[in-house]
């Protein structure tokens, strides 16, 4: 220590002994000695961080942070998430002053396996089974260790979701491949672009001009004869194989979770947040049409002239989206088989409720009633979050691509007429799942504890003399 610093401690001890307040060494130290009550908030800011920052619905971060304050904390905590904070709130009596925490989330890459493990390290806090010091030992273990699939993992599932999407509309495997592997540099693309940090906005019309400038130049390739095999292939296919990876369909179902949830300030953030990214893929599809047209090429950009495929394809492009989905968010092998299957009876619960006669709406929110319910039964079997199976199993449903067509009707109506009916449909659509999965989740968990009481006072069988052993 040198000199200068020496003699401000001298000055400074001086002036407040002469003031009568207090003694240096009264002031609290940020180290070791922290209480256990500040011990406890500082880990729940930590979980609360990491789940909200890979998209856990506000109330559900809320409810797993409270759950943890009880056991931990002998005041009680007040939590509450805004988008991009969180704030915690302790009145601790009338004889000491009340403490207030803050920290900003930061954005992180969806891991539902991390996801999974800081939800199984809440559920042995609530159950005391865990002092607060193994708590955060288990917490520093879980954190140093995440795991992680490998980039080129991530670029298949992105490359996974766009061929699934491209199968949906036709069964042509040329359109397939080339679809897939749009999705999968776009992916790259989108990773590099991170790495800039660059604003998702500019990212978004980075991305899609790319797209859109790739499906030009392979029409050009196609109507000069140099690839005889793509004569069939619709280019607006190749569009949205990879406009889907782009589009804010999960988000605005999200959004519109929290809304139902009653964190409004949040579901606000979500739903402006959508319309600045459509909006930029909206622009960036916008500059690739003038390029375009500048060039002589001209296609039309917009899937709202496509026809669906036969059922059965469907189906498969149904269960390739939602394991894909799982795959690029890290899921576990039996998780990814998991969703693949949810979501294709998440689908064929759509498509037999629209042969049945109810328009997209109700059949949406019929679908999501199924998805949520079915996550919640068998997310604990599995050792499965709930919210990862609801999220990768309603992909398909989403609708990111009519949201997409309603804002390029607004501003390029020769393209997509009707653009306000088209946001208004996407809207409404967004709310059906979201209602349709939050019901099934309602309805899920007391049923499963219904099951678990049933197995429980069932006899057990007498152990054999070496299962005693």
């Amino acid at each position: 220590m040198n000199s200068f610093t020496q003699l401000v401690r001298r000055s400074f001890g001086k002036i407040i002994a002469a003031q009568g307040s207090v003694k240096i060494a009264d002031f609290e130290k940020i180290d070791n000695t922290l209480t256990p009550n500040m011990r406890a908030l500082r880990l729940v800011m930590t979980m609360a961080d990491q789940l909200s920052s890979m998209g856990m619905p506000a109330h559900s971060v809320t409810n797993l942070a409270l759950n943890i304050t009880d056991v931990y904390c002998q005041q009680k905590v007040h939590i509450d998430i805004s988008y991009t904070q969180i704030f915690v709130s302790q009145d601790r009596g009338v004889d000491r002053e009340p403490l207030t925490l803050i920290r900003t989330i930061t954005p992180r890459e969806t891991n539902y396996q991390l996801m999974q493990q800081l939800q199984d390290l809440s559920a042995k806090i609530a159950n005391h089974t865990l002092t607060l010091d193994d708590a955060e030992k288990s917490l520093d273990k879980i954190l140093s260790r995440v795991r992680r699939y490998p980039r080129w993992v991530i670029y298949i599932a992105s490359g996974g979701i766009s061929a699934g999407s491209a199968i949906l509309y036709s069964a042509t495997w040329p359109l397939v491949l080339i679809a897939f592997f749009v999705g999968a540099v776009t992916a790259w693309l989108l990773g590099r672009l991170g790495r800039l940090a660059l604003p998702p906005f500019f990212t978004q019309v980075v991305a899609s001009l790319f797209i859109t400038l790739f499906a030009s130049a392979l029409m050009w390739f196609v109507s000069h004869g140099y690839v005889d095999f793509m004569g069939s292939v619709n280019p607006t296919l190749i569009t949205v194989g990879g406009i889907v990876l782009l589009v804010a369909g999960m988000a605005i179902v999200g959004a519109f979770q929290d809304a139902i949830d009653e964190y409004y300030v949040t579901a606000g953030a979500r739903l402006l947040r959508v319309a600045m990214m459509t909006t930029g893929i909206v622009a960036g599809v916008g500059i690739g049409l003038y390029a375009s047209r500048k060039l002589g090429i001209s296609f039309i950009p917009t899937p709202d002239r496509l026809t669906f495929a036969s059922a059965s394809y469907q189906y498969l492009g149904a269960v390739i989206i939602s394991a894909s989905f799982a795959l690029g968010n890290h899921t576990r092998l039996g998780g990814i088989i998991l969703t693949g299957a949810t979501g294709l009876l998440g689908y064929y619960t759509f498509l037999a409720s629209s042969g049945a006669g109810l328009s997209s709406i109700p059949a949406n929110a019929l679908a999501g009633i199924t998805i949520g319910f079915i996550a919640t039964l068998v997310s604990r079997v599995w050792h499965m979050p709930s919210l990862a199976i609801v999220n990768a199993s309603i992909v398909p449903l989403v609708p990111g691509l009519i949201l997409y067509n309603g804002l390029m009707g607004l501003i390029a109506p020769e393209n997509a007429p009707g653009g306000d009916d088209l946001l208004l449909r996407a809207i409404l659509i967004s709310v059906a799942i979201a209602a349709g999965a939050s019901f099934g989740v309602l309805v899920g968990r007391p049923t499963r504890r219904s099951f678990v009481l049933i197995r429980n006072s069932l006899p057990q069988w007498p152990l054999r003399s070496e299962d005693r052993e």
